[in-house]
């Protein structure tokens, strides 16, 4: 006998005995249960000066939800300079080809993101930033 056999035939006898158990509600009411008479139950107060309640508007602050992904197209940002120039001019000449091989799968219709500042697109550059 597998692990499931043994699993489904514990479940339905768990089902069974629950069933068994379980008691039908009385079809009295509850006061008769306890020998009350609904001349015994006290007599509902009038409200006397309801205080009016604000706007469910003016109690709770909503506000929009935000998306859960930020979608922008065609953002170029330029990189940050390090200030070493071999490295400025490095990532400069590094942004310039990722332009031109963005430019031309546009050209060509081709449906392909390519993003030149090393982010993933749809995100921000920083997950703190807002």
């Amino acid at each position: 006998m597998s692990d499931n056999q043994r699993y489904g035939i514990g479940l339905a006898l768990v089902l069974a005995a629950g069933s068994v158990m379980a008691e039908d509600l009385p079809q009295q009411s509850i006061l008769k249960r306890y020998g009350v008479t609904p001349d015994q139950l006290p007599a509902a107060t009038a409200p006397v000066g309801k205080a009016v309640e604000p706007e469910p508007s003016e109690r709770f602050h909503v506000e929009a939800s935000q998306p859960w992904a930020n979608v922008t197209l065609r953002e170029d940002k330029r990189p940050e300079t390090t200030g070493n120039i071999s490295i400025d001019n490095a990532a400069a000449r590094e942004f310039e080809r990722c332009q031109r091989v963005r430019s031309e799968l546009q050209k060509r219709g081709q449906q392909q993101y390519i993003s030149c500042d090393n982010s993933v697109p749809g995100q921000n550059s920083a997950p703190w930033s807002p």
